[in-house]
């Protein structure tokens, strides 16, 4: 086979066709990049001094600088709000309030996720839905400063270009409503969810439609996460899903075809093995992270069951093989994947990496990455790794 761009090649793997290596991400995506203090101890290891890009400071997210996406050969570059490297008091202040009215108390930098505080809906009525103050669709995300990225990338590089979208309907449901009562709601409140569910898929319908009518045909791919899953089964029954999310999801994913040709990677975490066919039904291209510690989610599995028919981005563990495995279990993990996972895969990590995850296990991750998926003998790694 020919040898292909990055952007060909992550084209084709969304499209469950061969490639002529396989594609390699590392923070291509918000959900595959690193958290501050993860990537501070990378580059101490590899004495790389390159600026901290921020990608969201409440989760301590950020994002490989070019000159690290090139040591690595990622294959994909994200578009997404990014924070200046010099951050302004109201991006760290201990107390943030975000654009749907959901307070947010920020933790220690060494932590993942920040907690959030009462949910503002928590014991709204179908009355109070339509006076909430929603936020605005056309200022939410900045349209024009992504629209510009996505063309800068698509004119001056072979990157395939992914734009990253804010949580979605599912997400912002339990932040305003609160998880277990949004779950409660689902069974024994069916109208009130239905209606606040969407509420907010109206927003994030219209928020889409104004981001990609900006960007068109300069994205490759678009990520929207809305997590389905826990460690052993879905979050809600699928039939569940079917009645209350897969309608709503049609429609997003319906507002990025109307205005682009980019594909669909959706993001969830969890056991959502039983509603991959849904995903596929609405026109996802890709899944991602395809979290192999969860039940049923066994690449070899999935490969039998889906291979084919939707692209699979992610799969090497990050629950314990990144942070708590050997170098040589690493690159073990790796080779499994792509044993597993012959077309349409995408080899990355199945989360954001923390810092517990040694720079050298992230080192055996790329070092394999090249090996097995025929890009290189993978020698730079191990170069690196004896520094």
């Amino acid at each position: 086979m020919k040898s292909m761009t990055p952007r060909e090649r992550i084209l084709a793997a969304l499209s469950c066709q061969p490639t002529d290596i396989v594609p390699f991400d590392l923070s291509g995506t918000k959900t595959t990049s690193m958290s501050f203090g993860a990537e501070e101890k990378l580059k101490a290891f590899l004495g790389i001094e390159a600026p901290t890009v921020w990608g969201n400071y409440r989760v301590h997210r950020v994002h490989m600088s070019e000159e690290m996406s090139r040591f690595f050969g990622v294959d994909v570059r994200r578009v997404g709000e990014s924070y200046p490297e010099i951050l302004p008091p109201e991006i760290t202040s201990p107390v943030q309030v975000d654009e749907w009215g959901v307070e947010w108390i920020q933790t220690p930098t060494g932590s993942f996720m920040p907690n959030h505080a009462a949910p503002p809906l928590a014991d709204a009525s179908i009355r109070d839905l339509k006076s909430y103050p929603w936020p605005n669709p056309e200022t939410w995300q900045p349209a024009e400063v992504m629209a510009r990225k996505a063309r800068q990338l698509r004119e001056e590089t072979d990157y395939a270009v992914c734009i990253d979208l804010p949580d979605a309907v599912v997400q912002f449901s339990g932040y305003l409503r609160g998880f277990e009562q949004w779950l409660i709601d689902t069974v024994l409140d069916k109208k009130f969810t239905a209606m606040m569910m969407g509420y907010i898929n109206d927003i994030y319908v219209a928020m889409v439609s104004h981001v990609m009518a900006a960007i068109g045909d300069n994205a490759d791919l678009v990520i929207i996460p809305d997590d389905l899953g826990g460690q052993n089964s879905l979050l809600l029954s699928p039939e569940a899903y079917r009645e209350f999310i897969k309608p709503l999801h049609a429609r997003v994913f319906a507002a990025v075809k109307a205005h682009s040709s980019a594909k669909i990677l959706l993001h969830s975490c969890g056991a959502v093995t039983s509603i991959i066919g849904d995903f596929i039904d609405i026109g996802v291209d890709g899944l991602n992270p395809v979290q192999v510690s969860a039940a049923g989610m066994q690449t070899d599995y999935l490969n039998r069951e889906f291979g084919g028919k939707i692209c699979f981005w992610g799969a090497v563990d990050s629950q314990s093989v990144l942070p708590s495995g050997s170098p040589d279990q690493v690159r073990a993990e790796v080779k499994r994947r792509v044993e597993d996972l012959p077309v349409g895969y995408v080899i990355a990590p199945v989360h954001i990496i923390q810092p517990e995850v040694p720079p050298e296990n992230i080192l055996a991750m790329a070092e394999a990455a090249h090996i097995y998926g025929g890009r290189s003998d993978g020698s730079q790694f191990r170069l690196a790794n004896a520094l």
